[in-house]
């Protein structure tokens, strides 16, 4: 599809959609994708019943299906042959404008997933909500991307951006417990999503940038009761600390941001660790800055370091390692990990030696090493670019990693001397992106680190890609893309347009004989693609006779919403949607970040002149408006925009 007809499709569905008054992280109705609000959703309270599996039906149990993090199906009823008649079987709007980056878990006949308040459970062949549970934060919370849930023994764990770990009985919402596990006055809170292994859940703390000291936690998934800690920044006396120049360990970030992989035969953990801070700014904290820009392997039961493997010291371009590693076992007997990082780079390395086999660039690499001046240098990948926080997918059928990344340089500009403060982005400078980026599928030979095949889309890619023994690869892209790859060769044999970015799960799953996929549509944070946001919805696709009048995966037009005169901005709703919508590229104080810094934005800019800053930005900025805020919303956000000090 050319650009201005993609933009077009985008903004029509965008469009169609009525809009809530008030974002899901206030307590938003969940509406079918006509625009009727589904009743019953309190906590709790579940509106249908799932029926039990049959036999033949399958699971997605994990964030990347399995604990070793594969991602591949053995399902092939959808395949290269027929993959063309795809068709939208369902969808449902889940929520007000914001992210919506969740991974997806279907586990005994329900499909599970989370935004950035809420936990939901739906059903997988009709969309219809089973239960909805939202979670009221205690605290400030520090930023509400939120990337899942582990489920075990009935049971689904997930995190909270003011640092709680909370556990939900599986079958009807109900909150089983809590527990406060980092401090959201330090920048810290918890956006990955946890796994759970023989009655453990494992998480991180993120949050890396705001100059935390990170953490890996295990916890047991009975009572919460915490199991031990392993400092992904180490203290003294621990081993590392001498990496790191005199007391710039205490906020070094080393944050985990996305999920991890586990071996259940060795009982080994693998986390991935994100950069150092101050982010841009390594001269204060010279030496290697372990663990930060490594994966770090752990005994699961006791949390003891078996052994790492660093990609990047010293880090000085903010390439931490987020995605989760991949396990697998090379034809020759081989066994390896692969691991994808910011830095632009797919890793293998090897699990007996600790040696790297090879590393391959899958996006654009420029000035990778230079350090950051004041005047700003040009660098590529930048601060959003790379491999973000889904790991490649591995088709055993071809011997293939295959791996989205986002191609967006930077301009990075480094302060002398950087100044902490407590719960505040520490970057040690600032950035700027350079234009608009795209992104990269690329499929590598895992033995050798060949590329096999690549595809450059005009978006970002960040959303999981899930090979299957049907002979093709689906992934998505923040223009709202869905594609279906041939796996061989990388042929699009498939693309629909699905009115959102896609930035979380793409699953496929089997119930009662038809196979079906899921993903995520709809999302705001700093790799949308500007013109393509959409609204937070959970789509699925079936087969279909190639014969339905549209394959675009447009949802029905609702009733046309009569627009209300605005009154002046309520700033207590602003900040909802603000913290949705707004903190990911401005901070969650508008302290900025991709964005412009907003803190006394009064001094200069009355109500009435940010509402219009809102309503007609300048680019890279997206415009939200008419098609995602209403004037009234605008409003509500130029108003608490003027309350930050």
């Amino acid at each position: 599809m050319k650009l201005d007809s993609r933009l077009a499709v985008t903004a029509a569905l965008a469009a169609l959609v009525s809009l809530s008054a008030v974002a899901i992280a206030a307590g938003a109705p969940i509406v079918r994708a006509d625009g009727t609000a589904i009743a019953g959703m309190d906590k709790g309270t579940p509106n249908q019943q799932i029926d039990p599996p049959a036999p033949g039906d399958t699971d997605w149990p994990s964030y990347n299906r399995r604990l070793d993090g594969q991602r591949f199906s053995e399902l092939d009823q959808i395949n290269a042959q027929n993959v063309a008649n795809l068709e939208e079987g369902c969808r449902v709007r889940v929520g007000g404008p914001g992210p919506f980056n969740s991974g997806l878990l279907l586990v005994d006949g329900a499909l599970y997933f989370t935004t950035s308040r809420a936990t939901m459970a739906v059903n997988p062949i009709n969309c219809d909500i089973v239960w909805k549970a939202l979670y009221v934060p205690q605290e400030r919370e520090v930023f509400v991307h939120n990337r899942g849930i582990a489920h075990a023994d009935g049971k689904l764990f997930r995190g909270t951006g003011d640092a709680r770990l909370v556990a939900y009985d599986a079958k009807s919402g109900n909150e089983i417990w809590r527990k406060k596990v980092g401090d959201p006055a330090f920048g810290q809170f918890i956006s990955a999503a946890p796994i759970a292994w023989q009655g453990i859940v494992f998480v991180g703390l993120s949050g890396g940038d705001w100059g935390m000291q990170g953490r890996m936690m295990a916890f047991d998934a009975k009572s919460g009761e915490q199991l031990w800690s392993f400092n992904t920044i180490p203290g003294p006396g621990e081993f590392g600390n001498e990496t790191w120049a005199g007391d710039s360990w205490k906020t070094g970030g080393g944050a985990t941001w996305s999920s991890y992989a586990l071996d259940e035969e060795a009982g080994e953990l693998f986390v991935p660790i994100a950069n150092p801070s101050p982010d841009l700014n390594p001269a204060v904290r010279r030496g290697d800055n372990l663990f930060t820009n490594a994966m770090v392997v752990l005994d699961a039961k006791t949390g003891k370091r078996l052994w790492h493997y660093q990609a990047r010291k010293n880090d000085n371009h903010d390439y931490g390692i987020t995605p989760p590693a991949v396990l697998l076992t090379l034809k020759n007997g081989r066994k390896v990990v692969a691991q994808a990082s910011k830095d632009g780079f797919v890793y293998l390395i090897d699990r007996k030696t600790h040696k790297l086999i090879y590393k391959t660039a899958v996006t654009t690499i420029f000035n990778h090493d230079v350090d950051p001046t004041p005047e700003g240098v040009k660098v590529c990948p930048g601060m959003t670019g790379g491999v973000e926080y889904n790991s490649p997918g591995y088709d055993p059928v071809n011997n293939a990693l295959t791996v989205g990344a986002v191609d967006w340089c930077s301009i990075l500009m480094v302060e002398h001397p950087p100044v902490y403060k407590q719960g505040e982005i520490y970057l040690g400078g600032s950035f700027k992106q350079d234009g608009l980026g795209s992104g990269w599928i690329t499929s590598l030979d895992a033995a050798t680190g060949k590329v096999r095949w690549n595809f450059h889309s005009t978006a970002p890619v960040v959303a999981g890609v899930t090979p299957t023994a049907g002979g093709i690869t689906f992934a998505g892209d923040m223009g709202g893309t869905l594609y279906a790859f041939r796996s061989s060769d990388g042929e699009i044999l498939k693309r629909i347009e699905t009115g959102g970015a896609i930035a979380g799960g793409i699953i496929t799953y089997k119930i009662r004989g038809v196979q079906y996929v899921a993903i995520t549509s709809g999302n705001i944070s700093r790799s949308t693609w500007p013109q393509a946001s959409g609204i937070p919805s959970l789509v699925v696709y079936r087969l279909g006779d190639g014969t339905a009048p549209s394959a675009s995966g447009a949802p029905k037009a609702a009733p046309a919403a009569v627009a209300a005169a605005a009154v002046p901005g309520n700033p207590t709703l602003g900040k909802g949607t603000f913290a949705n919508m707004c903190s990911s590229c401005h901070g969650a104080d508008g302290e900025g970040l991709v964005g412009t810094r907003l803190k006394g934005i009064a001094a200069r800019y009355d109500e009435a002149q940010v509402a219009e800053i809102i309503k007609h930005p300048k680019s890279p900025m997206p415009a939200f408006y008419p098609s995602i805020l209403s004037s009234q919303q605008v409003a509500d956000v130029a108003a608490f925009v003027r309350t930050l000090e």
